[in-house]
């Protein structure tokens, strides 16, 4: 079994980043130590981002769902996965870690990973996102740009600057970012005088970047994809869409400047919020989506992809929304949309309280080239 281990200082989530020592025993191998810088916690007023609308929740939950059965159902060309696409194990022992809109997401019983076990080809899910005006409303919201400029993506970049500063002892010059959405990470980087270059599947998020940022994002294959080499790529929130993570973190080793950085953001399953959506009768909108969201990930799973890819992780930044989650789920079991409002009150503490304990939804970690 691919086994990890962490030494963390008692007291270490007191309001502060701190430092961690990751082990790492592989099948065959020697055991390899990584030093990591982590965080906890992300301050986030997802109400004022999302807002909150019971009948717009369950009205794209639906959407969601009626996808999910085009996509999965009895006349779908389903395609079974034999081996985690994270550590290269066998599928055999994998064992169904949760269903959503009857869609089954099995455990990898080496790292942990969950994914999708049988679904449709890749150029089948990646058509239905690149063509999907729905999917991509959450990247093309003209009302919210300032809000995500402001409490998503610039404490994100200055993560990133302030990490590679760290490893490298200078400002970046350069960023790609794959999956790029709207563009609103690129439009950032671009205000702090980066140069940038960005890809994007979706059509619809490309045109959205373009109008509001004058961002001209490419719609080819990164992996097949020249370019100049990048002081940092990110990937934010694109693995859980790949059916083959490993070949883009692979191809970002390739277009990365010898001392540059690798950024990736995944969700993750052991985690509060999939807990939830894993009840009976959860009305998913949002994380553990099977039209989208293909892979949930561990830490190992994760982890593992990278330095068997050439990578050493050097930072992680733990947080999440799982306490609007939950009380997202309450609210629309009892539909009772009062009971959001008295609720809303406890999302900051609880998600605090998750973020320290890493019960979160959400990872990201930096890497370098080993």
């Amino acid at each position: 079994m691919t086994n990890w281990n962490r030494q963390i200082p008692f007291g270490a989530d007191h309001g502060r980043e701190w430092d961690e020592r990751w082990e790492y025993q592989p099948l065959n191998g020697s055991t390899r130590l990584f030093e990591v810088r982590v965080r906890a916690g992300k301050s986030l007023d997802v109400l004022r981002l999302k807002g909150i609308d019971l009948h717009e929740v369950r009205k794209y939950a639906d959407f969601l769902a009626s996808t999910a059965e085009r996509l999965y159902g009895a006349t779908a060309d389903i395609r079974h996965v034999r081996e985690c696409p994270m550590c290269k194990v066998s599928l055999d022992r994998a064992a169904v870690e949760l269903a959503v809109f009857g869609v089954p997401y099995l455990r990898c019983a080496n790292c942990g990973h969950v994914g999708i076990g049988a679904r449709p080809p890749a150029d089948v899910l990646d058509e239905i996102f690149a063509e999907s005006e729905t999917h991509s409303s959450i990247y093309v919201d003209r009302n919210a740009i300032e809000i995500r400029m402001e409490q998503i993506i610039a404490p994100k970049l200055e993560w990133c600057v302030h990490h590679f500063f760290e490893q490298r002892g200078r400002e970046p010059l350069s960023v790609t970012d794959v999956g790029a959405g709207g563009g609103h990470f690129l439009a950032g980087a671009k205000r702090r005088g980066l140069a940038v270059e960005g890809f994007e599947r979706s059509r619809i998020s490309r045109a959205f970047a373009q109008e509001a940022f004058g961002l001209v994002l490419r719609d080819d294959d990164f992996l097949a994809a020249d370019g100049n080499r990048s002081d940092i790529v990110t990937f934010w929130g694109l693995l859980e869409y790949i059916a083959h993570p490993r070949d883009f973190i692979a191809a970002a080793r390739r277009r990365l400047a010898p001392d540059g950085m690798l950024v990736v953001e995944v969700p993750r399953v052991d985690s509060l919020g999939t807990m939830v959506q894993g009840m009976d009768q959860a009305v998913v909108a949002r994380h553990m989506d099977p039209t989208t969201h293909i892979n949930g990930f561990t830490d190992a799973s994760l982890c593992t992809a990278l330095v068997e890819e050439g990578f050493a992780p050097v930072a992680a930044w733990y947080f999440g929304m799982d306490a609007y989650e939950t009380s997202v789920q309450a609210a629309l079991k009892a539909n009772n949309p009062a009971m959001f409002d008295v609720l809303a009150d406890f999302i900051p503490v609880i998600q605090q309280a998750l973020d320290r304990g890493r019960q979160c939804d959400d990872l990201i970690i930096a890497a370098v080239p080993m």
